[in-house]
């Protein structure tokens, strides 16, 4: 809701707002006892002041053209309006008119509702014309506030009183009632909280979600539609429940769409305004954002097809030399990731789970974790203590250690690529490429850009090896997938070799895999949240600015109007979708769309190319190599595979619990074929864009 110190908004030509909530404002002038007004100019003004089609518009016009008034209606007589054309004599109160504020339509661009020339020129006192603007910012607070609040009814009192201009004697005008009752509508109707929904005070619905809020997120689509609100502490947060809603505000309005909720902890602080992911839409992430899209565009993405090949042949080594506990594959396989994306970001591999760059990478995610918990610090629910003293800010000591913790963190690994380079001693990777861009010329400090390359790595990592972790557990549970996948690699790779990327486009199921694990287990549970950074409307529903906006993954992933049987893992239903999820992203029909884990907008993933990559050719090799079966129980006896919300860690982010599986190879053949494809790689090393590297990821001369 807009300040009362905020300038009087302003309405733009065209604007319709079928679902705004309905105003009535009725404006009412007493005069003193030994004076008249012109009750012709002032009711003129009041119309022009609210301006509306739907309030008599023939009359207004022909009164601001100074015609004369037609008077008004048996019924308008009856509820008390006088005909404008009688004057007003002393001591009457007289209702001049009733608007209700229920569309704008017609009003020419950026004028200002309260033209203070017209006032001036009735003979209205500097008194009167800030009382009837202050009236207006009122009408304006209504109009402009979110159209997805509960009912609520609002009253404001305002009396002006001025002098009267010489000779005339003193007259008060009460503008005394202005009465908005919010009938608020949200999701095609009048907007009401879900059975049994409470807001509480500070926590607002955070009470009312689930231990798994995507359960919740997804009954309340069902209900409401495509938008709703929620209220998370101090923040309204509006999810956006179809392809339609999410195209048309992420996409088409991403302008608007594409910041970050302000945050004082977390990215202020703890971030140091660094944290990529966490920027607000300005021209610093604009620069920032042009230089991480196009250094992993699907071409630059292919440059490290050779180190995802490479990774691979190492996580089928591992899993088939060590997990005998039907435990370890689940950390073999956050391995692979990291080394993947540390890879493609540094050019520095991976190759066992214990060693400092893990230690040190996933220290600083759990850290970071941990700040960013909801509720743990009352400056990001209640951001005025961030304008406390400094030394009043508890939080704050404490979160700047682990920013510097970071800081150090990030630029050791760019420093020593930064020596690699000055020895040409530094393969070819995104942070390499980041250098050669220039970066300095436009603005961007080392320590942000080690801060982008940081991000990259926290977010790549942990998404991608959830996603896969996440993949083996439903083939396993669900068998008939799994065999369809393997009939198709038997039928293309054979047995004689492991699949490549020259093999995607001949295996559709796989691809199809890929899709079916990011729509039933997309990335997070809360949603992908954008900022409006102004207002916005889609179809009937007007969005504020400052209101997170986020897209609805669950509810979009588990339509049944969309999917058949949607809570079952059928990767068939994507064998009609031959491209990469950029392609649909794209699409100009969002129902063609093959799923939203990507996000949208400005901000869709700009990684999610070499993570598509990494889902399909790690896939692809485990389906081949292993038949991958639920575990052994201690007596022997066949376990079951636990898909379910529970076999997942609570929280934000989707991470499944680690989990025993059993990977079976499928010939002798195929162990020896791993056996030697590993040893072959670890001898050879592999490309990196132009350069070669051995095992450890070191330049070979």
């Amino acid at each position: 809701m807009e300040q009362d110190n905020e300038p009087a908004p302003t309405m733009k030509r065209n604007t319709t707002l079928r679902k705004i909530p309905a105003v009535s404002v009725v404006v009412v002038v007493e005069v003193a006892e030994d004076d008249s007004v012109n009750s012709t100019r002032v009711q003129t003004l009041v119309a022009q002041m609210l301006r509306n089609p739907r309030s008599q518009p023939a009359k207004v016009e022909e009164q601001v053209s100074g015609q004369d008034s037609p008077g008004v209606s048996d019924q308008e007589a009856q509820r008390g309006i006088r005909d404008p054309r009688d004057g007003i004599t002393g001591g009457e109160k007289v209702t001049f008119g009733q608007s209700d504020l229920t569309a704008v339509n017609g009003v020419n661009d950026d004028v200002d509702l309260v033209p203070p020339r017209g006032w001036q020129a009735a003979g209205c006192s500097p008194g009167l014309r800030g009382g009837l603007r202050a009236l207006h910012r009122q009408v304006g607070k209504c109009w402009c506030h979110t159209a997805v609040k509960k009912p609520l009814l609002y009253t404001t009192q305002l009396t002006v009183r001025f002098p009267r201009l010489a000779p005339m004697a003193l007259i008060t005008v009460a503008i005394l009632a202005v009465t908005a009752v919010f009938l608020v509508l949200r999701v095609g109707r009048a907007r009401k909280l879900p059975q049994g929904l409470r807001e509480v005070p500070v926590a607002g619905n955070v009470t009312a979600m689930e231990a798994y809020p995507q359960q919740q997120l997804r009954k309340w689509a069902v209900e409401y539609g495509e938008l709703f609100q929620v209220r998370f502490g101090r923040q309204d947060w509006i999810y956006a429940n179809s392809p339609s809603a999410v195209k048309e505000i992420f996409d088409k309005q991403s302008q608007h769409t594409s910041s970050r909720a302000p945050s004082p902890v977390v990215s202020d602080l703890l971030s140091g305004g660094m944290r990529f992911l966490l920027m607000p839409y300005s021209a610093e992430w604009r620069r920032l954002r042009a230089i991480v899209h196009k250094l992993l565009t699907p071409k630059a993405s292919n440059e490290f097809i050779p180190s995802q090949e490479f990774e691979t042949k190492q996580l089928l080594w591992d899993i088939l030399t060590d997990n005998d506990n039907q435990k370890n594959f689940y950390m073999h396989i956050r391995r692979y990731t990291t080394s993947v994306v540390m890879t493609s970001t540094y050019g520095r591999r991976v190759p066992v789970w214990e060693c400092e760059d893990i230690r040190e990478i996933y220290g600083l995610m759990q850290e970071f974790s941990e700040f960013a918990t909801p509720g743990k610090y009352l400056a990001e629910t209640f951001q005025v203590l961030a304008y406390l003293p400094k030394w009043m800010q508890w939080w704050r000591n404490a979160a700047l250690r682990s920013f510097n913790r970071q800081a150090v963190i990030w630029m050791k690994y760019w420093n020593r690529l930064r020596t690699q380079m000055e020895k040409n001693q530094a393969p070819d990777c995104f942070v390499k490429q980041f250098i050669n861009t220039d970066y300095e010329r436009m603005g961007i400090s080392e320590l942000q850009a080690s801060f982008v390359a940081g991000t990259m790595i926290e977010a790549g990592s942990e998404t991608t090896s959830s996603a896969l972790n996440s993949c083996v557990k439903y083939l396993a549970a669900y068998p008939e997938a799994q065999a369809k996948a393997f009939v198709e690699l038997r039928r293309v790779v054979g047995e004689d070799r492991l699949p490549s990327f020259s093999d995607e486009a001949e295996l559709p199921y796989i691809r199809a895999c890929v899709k079916e694990i990011l729509r039933i287990r997309p990335v997070t549970n809360l949603g992908s949240p954008h900022y409006t950074s102004a207002d916005i409307v889609y179809k009937d529903w007007f969005i504020p600015a400052n209101t997170t906006v986020a897209i609805n993954q669950y509810a979009l992933h588990f339509d049944p109007a969309r999917y058949e049987n949607p809570d079952d893992f059928v990767p068939d239903r994507y064998l009609h979708h031959p491209l990469k999820a950029g392609a649909y992203a794209a699409h100009a029909d969002p129902y063609a769309r093959d799923h939203f884990d990507f996000g949208a907008g400005r901000r869709i993933c700009p990684g999610m190319h070499l993570a598509e990559n990494s889902l399909f050719i790690t896939i692809a090799c485990l389906v081949w190599a292993f038949e991958i079966l639920p575990p052994l129980t201690d007596d022997g006896k066949i376990g079951s595979v636990d898909v379910s919300d529970a076999a997942y860690e609570e929280g934000m982010n989707t991470l499944p619990k680690p989990s025993e599986l059993r990977f079976v190879p499928r010939s002798d053949k195929v162990v020896g074929l791993i056996r030697r494809e590993w040893q072959h790689a670890k001898e050879e090393g592999y490309m990196l864009g132009s350069v070669k590297v051995n095992a450890q990821g070191m330049v070979v001369d």
